[in-house]
């Protein structure tokens, strides 16, 4: 008899967290939850003040990834810092690869300071890009970013508050990036 109670008690408890993780679960989809908890893949962002509008990943922990631009004729084009989508702000971190394929009219490219990670073939389609502006201290660069493009004839311009370790640092990581322009 006791061993039945004991299976009871058991079966019991289980049953109350399985109800629990379930109503749980309906709670973190409802409007009620903060919408920084959510993760959006491939969700197009509201238009930027620069004209653009990229396709984003965004991370639970609030940060977005841009995945791509939509086609553009603009000859400057500036990432935001951070991008809104459904009504919340999400802190861009990472330009992920192939990111600038719609780009082929863009000269100049401006990143925020923001930004740790190019990710590969991220500039592969902008075949007119001649200035990279990185306002960003410290960056990884995957070492595909620039494949496919020339890039002898380009400057990338350092972060004019980077410390000569940090640029040294930033310039290394894109030679070998197979970036072979100069730096500013």
């Amino acid at each position: 008899m006791q061993k039945f109670v004991k299976k009871l008690l058991v079966g019991i408890l289980a049953g109350t967290m399985l109800l629990g993780s379930v109503s749980t679960a309906y709670a973190a989809n409802s409007p009620a939850t903060a919408p920084k908890t959510e993760t959006n893949s491939g969700a197009t962002a509201e238009k930027t003040s620069s004209g653009i509008t990229p396709t984003v990943n965004t991370s639970k922990k609030g940060f977005a990834r841009i995945t791509e631009i939509a086609k553009t004729s603009k000859t400057t084009v500036t990432v935001p810092k951070a991008v809104t989508v459904n009504g919340v702000s999400y802190t861009v971190t990472i330009i992920g690869a192939k990111a600038f394929d719609n780009c082929d009219k863009a000269k100049t490219v401006s990143l925020p300071a923001t930004i740790t990670t190019i990710g590969s073939k991220a500039f592969t389609g902008a075949k007119a890009l001649k200035t990279i502006k990185i306002n960003s201290t410290k960056v990884t660069v995957s070492k595909t970013a620039f494949k496919g493009v020339n890039t002898k004839k380009m400057t990338i311009q350092l972060p004019a508050k980077a410390t000569k370790a940090q640029k040294k640092a930033l310039k290394k990581a894109f030679k070998a990036a197979g970036f072979k322009g100069t730096f500013k």
